[in-house]
């Protein structure tokens, strides 16, 4: 039988703020449902307190924009070593790119630094039930960049049909646009003119809806 005492989750942070490290760590220690055991101001700290094993840790409260390891290059070698220990990252957050990198990495979710105290540990508790946790900021951003591959993935499709339908001569053209060639360059390759190299990559262009050469290799590239 238990006493029905709650044992606090054992949370871990690390932030090279200082003011995370004191101020916020103690407004979030001052939580009946958590324990602010170590701290770390940075990724290979937070990496050498756990393989100390001095501390017994519930959950990883993680920056992710560091100096010495960034949050999803701690997240990633914490993640390896311990897959069972959940991670929660905790920023500003403003870029959807590296929210789904970092969500890659095996993190629970993300926590805003508006967040109150409170709000923080009820995150924390949950992550330490292996349940997700997502502020409403990141929520959106997650939406959004589901959003914007979604449209990277349907114009990559439009463009990979349009090349398709190329006729050969204008696949070869293609082909040496995204090698990043110029018109000479292509001529020679090509054995044809440079005049006439110049009208295919004009047309090339045209066919694949691409106002210049420079936007056809962007978009090969994802950008």
């Amino acid at each position: 039988m238990t006493d029905g005492t709650v044992v606090p989750v054992r949370v871990m942070m690390v932030d090279d703020d200082p003011f995370i490290l004191t101020v916020f760590a103690e407004q979030l220690d001052a939580q009946p449902s958590v324990s602010v055991c170590a701290t770390a101001a940075g990724g290979g700290q937070a990496l050498k307190t756990l393989s100390s094993r001095s501390h017994r840790i519930d959950v990883v409260l993680l920056d992710i924009s560091m100096p010495d390891l960034d949050g999803i290059q701690t997240a990633r070698a914490i993640h390896k070593q311990y897959p069972e220990l959940p991670l929660v990252v905790f920023t500003a957050f403003s870029r959807d790119d590296m929210l789904a990198e970092a969500l890659a990495e095996g993190v629970n979710g993300f926590i805003t630094k508006d967040e109150s105290a409170e709000d923080v540990a009820t995150a924390m508790v949950r992550a330490a039930r292996g349940k997700h946790v997502m502020s409403v900021r990141p929520t959106e951003l997650l939406a959004s960049a589901y959003q914007s591959e979604q449209r990277r993935r349907h114009a990559a499709e439009q463009t990979r049909r349009a090349v398709e339908e190329l006729p050969p001569r204008l696949k070869d053209v293609h082909a040496c646009l995204l090698e990043g060639l110029t018109n000479r360059r292509i001529a020679k390759r090509l054995s044809i003119s440079e005049n006439t190299a110049r009208i295919y990559v004009s047309d090339a262009l045209h066919r694949l809806g691409y106002a210049s050469r420079t936007e056809l290799i962007a978009a090969a590239l994802g950008n």
